[in-house]
């Protein structure tokens, strides 16, 4: 086997593989970055026990140029070790023997030991399925706008991740740790008719983050227990999480007694204002009290501190009265994924949900539960 690269490239592409390999496996092999080179292309596969990845390139893309073709199982972590040492921008790297290979430049020359490419599993990678095709930098978002309310450590299994659903032509990101919901909504192309549901894990929606490219197109495609991501020569598959995601359009209230129409970079400095730092780091309680044409923003850490602020810069719809209890930290992570200008705080009572929202935002809705004065 013997081929030439960007050495930038190949970085990147190795790194890719890389981050997901976990490296307390007992199987050494497990641990390693199969290559496979043929006459058309190479491609770099790892996996771990709850996702895989595969990316490849084509003969005279990026730089490459294969002259034999082979198979190798590199250790990932000292292979970009040794690329981020040479300066060459174009590398040559060939397998000597069994278990040696060479990276070569005009300048160095590096050999390193690689494991055996035999004793590798076999990866299916789907392709074929249920297929959305949604706009990448828009699912990536998605993803940072909903995850917030993931718990990875959830006891009930299926809340350790986000859901995703399509019900005719919308696609739904929903996250929820039972104190808070994040939705999002996103427009397809075409109506779906098949059925469209997935639960995808916490570490598995922050790796399909870091490969989402911020133009073009991405495909979804489900099959079984699986879920693969498609981004130009990349395919990230994920095992899905068991269970069913909760509904959670029960607890999307329509109705609200009031409604706080304020621009959300002062909301957020006000209840940050309020959110005391304590030395256990816990989330501060916050009371908003709504009293007419003003609302009062309190907080206490007991042998800390405590805060109160008077706040009239907002406009209301509905009744000047309200108390109510929250966490700080839930409210502040939620306004912060609002790129509107301004954002509507929706009440009931002291007891139901508080919904977040923006007119300038449609597809964004965030849930909050009150929390209890006591």
């Amino acid at each position: 086997m013997f081929f030439k690269i960007d050495r930038n490239y190949f970085i990147e592409e190795i790194n890719k593989c890389n981050r997901i390999i976990d490296y307390k496996s007992l199987s050494p092999n497990l641990t390693g970055i199969l290559v496979e080179v043929t006459a058309e292309k190479i491609s770099l596969i790892s996996t771990n026990s709850n996702f895989s990845i595969k990316t490849s390139t084509n003969n005279f893309e990026n730089g490459l140029e294969i002259k034999e073709a082979g198979t190798m199982l590199i250790r990932g972590k000292y292979f970009l070790e040794i690329l981020r040492r040479m300066d060459d921008e174009i590398i040559n790297i060939s397998k000597v023997e069994t278990n040696l290979i060479t990276l070569s430049g005009e300048k160095s020359e590096f050999t390193l030991n690689i494991l055996d490419h035999l004793d590798y599993p076999l990866i299916a990678f789907r392709e074929k399925g249920t297929v959305v095709e949604l706009d990448s930098s828009e699912l990536k978002k998605a993803l940072n706008q909903t995850i917030i309310s993931v718990n990875e450590w959830n006891q009930k299994i299926v809340l350790s991740g986000l859901n995703f659903s399509v019900d005719n032509d919308i696609f739904y990101v929903t996250g929820t740790d039972g104190f808070r919901v994040s939705r999002k909504q996103i427009t397809l192309n075409y109506p779906l008719e098949e059925k469209f549901e997935a639960n995808i894990p916490f570490k598995g929606v922050h790796e399909i983050i870091k490969i989402l490219s911020e133009k073009g197109l991405c495909k979804l495609v489900l099959q079984d227990n699986y879920l693969s991501v498609l981004i130009n020569e990349t395919i990230f598959q994920v095992n899905l999480l068991e269970g069913q995601f909760p509904n959670v359009n029960s607890v999307f209230p329509t109705d609200f007694n009031s409604t706080i129409y304020v621009e959300n970079k002062k909301f957020v400095k006000l209840i940050s204002r309020a959110d005391i730092p304590s030395e256990e780091n816990l989330s501060t309680v916050v009371n908003l009290i709504l009293q007419g044409e003003s609302i009062f923003i309190k907080s206490n850490i007991q042998l800390v501190g405590s805060f109160e602020e008077e706040f009239k810069e907002f406009e209301l719809r509905g009744l000047d009265e309200q108390n109510i209890y929250f966490n700080s930290r839930y409210l502040l992570e939620s306004l912060k994924t609002f790129e509107t200008k301004t954002i509507e705080i929706n009440f009931i009572d002291a007891k139901k949900p508080i919904v977040i929202s923006s007119s300038e935002d449609l597809s964004l809705s965030q849930i909050i539960l009150p929390m209890s004065s006591n």
